[in-house]
Order: C-alpha cells, then sequence, then structure tokens
C-alpha cells in the first residue's frame, strides 16, 4: 500500500494572535492596531488553490467562519472543506483567559462555512489547541475527522480513532541535527527552514498530514508583507515540498476521505 500525503491549509486571518481578555484573535498590528486582517489570506488562498490545481492534488482547507465570509472562497472549488472555529478563538481558554461558549463558537463557523462554501466535513482547532469537550462539540456537529493533535514519529502516524472521530495528526520528529520539526511549513515560510526538511521527514512515514497557512504564502510573522519575488520563492518552495514528497511514492489524500 502506498504511503499517504494529506495538504492541509489553516484558512484564517492574517498573522492571527491571540488577545488576552478576548474571545475573537486579531492580528500582529502592522500598524493599524491588531484588528483582524484578511487580505493576505485571501491572496495566499488564491496561490495555494492554484498550485494544487496545477499539481492535481486536492487539499483540505480548514476554515474560519470570519474568513468564509470575508474572503472570495470559490477558488477552492473541488477541494475538502473543514471548520477552523468562527474567528479563530482560543477554545480552551489558555492563551486568552476566556473560554468561550465552544457550542456556539463552533455552530457559527459552522454555519457560515456551510454557507459560503460547503458543510465541512473535518475539524482542526486554533491553535492546536483542543480537549474532549471540544471535540464532543465537533462530533455533535456530524464531522467525523479531525487533525487538531501532533504525533511524535517514531511509531505510527497513521489516523486513529478518538472516541468515534478519526484523528489525522500532524507529526513531529527530530531532524539531523536533533531539533524538532513539526510537518508545519510556518518555519520554511520564514525563511527558518528549507524545502528537503520536509521531504527528508515523509521518508519512511506510512501517511504525512502536512500543514500551512493561507496568509504565510504571502505574509511572514516578523517581516510583514513579502514582495511580489519573495511570493514566487515562497511558492515554488511549497511546490518543491509537495512534489518531492509525491516522488518518494506518496499517494495525495484529504483528511476524512
Amino acid at each position: 500500500m502506498r504511503p499517504k500525503l494529506y495538504f492541509t491549509v489553516d484558512s484564517d486571518r492574517d498573522a492571527n494572535i491571540p488577545i488576552p481578555g478576548n474571545v475573537a484573535a486579531g492580528s500582529i498590528d502592522r500598524g493599524s492596531g491588531t484588528g483582524p486582517r484578511f487580505s493576505s489570506s485571501e491572496r495566499g488562498m488564491a496561490i495555494l488553490a492554484d498550485l494544487l490545481d496545477d499539481i492535481g492534488v486536492r487539499g483540505t482547507f480548514f476554515l474560519e467562519g470570519r474568513t468564509a465570509e470575508m474572503t472570495e472562497c470559490s477558488v477552492l472549488a473541488g477541494h475538502c472543506i473543514g471548520l477552523h472555529g468562527y474567528d479563530h478563538e482560543d477554545l480552551t481558554g489558555a492563551e486568552t483567559g476566556v473560554v468561550p461558549d465552544v457550542g456556539a463558537v463552533l455552530r457559527r463557523g459552522f454555519e457560515a462555512v456551510s454557507d459560503r462554501v460547503m458543510c465541512p466535513t473535518c475539524f482542526r482547532a486554533p491553535y492546536m489547541a483542543v480537549n474532549e469537550g471540544i471535540l464532543e462539540v465537533v462530533r455533535g456537529l456530524g464531522i467525523t475527522a479531525d487533525s487538531s493533535l501532533y504525533t511524535p514519529v517514531g511509531g505510527s502516524t497513521a489516523p486513529y480513532d478518538i472516541g468515534g472521530m478519526t484523528e489525522y495528526p500532524v507529526p513531529k520528529r527530530k531532524d539531523p541535527s536533533g531539533k524538532t520539526i513539526a510537518a508545519y511549513l510556518w518555519p520554511m515560510h520564514e525563511g527558518r527552514r528549507v524545502p528537503s526538511d520536509y521531504i527528508h521527514m515523509a521518508e519512511g512515514l506510512s501517511h504525512m498530514v502536512l500543514a500551512t497557512h493561507t496568509w504565510h504564502m504571502v505574509e511572514t510573522r516578523d517581516r510583514g508583507a513579502m514582495g511580489d519575488s519573495w511570493v514566487r520563492d515562497n511558492t515554488d518552495r511549497v511546490r518543491q515540498v509537495i512534489e518531492g514528497i509525491l516522488d518518494l511514492g506518496f499517494e495525495p489524500c484529504v483528511v476524512g476521505r
């Protein structure tokens, strides 16, 4: 059986940050305050959709409800759609000190994504912060697949049952230098890793859940908006990662299918 690659995308507000005392997340202040911005996310969504369509790979896009309302999501036709909260809420309250009404938040997000795109079939918690109570609410929405947990490489990276749902874990492992690498591409977008790091990470795995953010295609946390040449280089690096893993014999799949 061929190993499987799941390319997943968190489609959320630009450079999101938790705001202490607030349920809703904001965006890093670029001179206009920490209110949420969506322009980088919308642009990055289109870039990723075009890239995946060109490669012939279906992605799994975990959409915030608010982002679905504020951006043009028609580019996601044909891709798998998941739920990512409504306002990128810290559902556990660990970062903000405020525990939201999880049921109300996720129902609002579910309805927004359903209205703007399609009914989400899978879930990823903002900040990868999840517990059994949150997953119980998710199951109540009819969602049967989750990808909110990490798993250390050394054991199986395959999907597994988690209380009646199927968990698609994001792998972590040590690289040859002994540093931890997770299958999130943000360090590469920030110039801290190269495509070969993720290709080597996939070697020997039976399942690889790879993740990125829409906004990170055109904006970094550290240095702000990317120039056009940087965006092209950044997009090419994502292509190199995906094609490099596919060249290892991986079959492209979507979460929950």
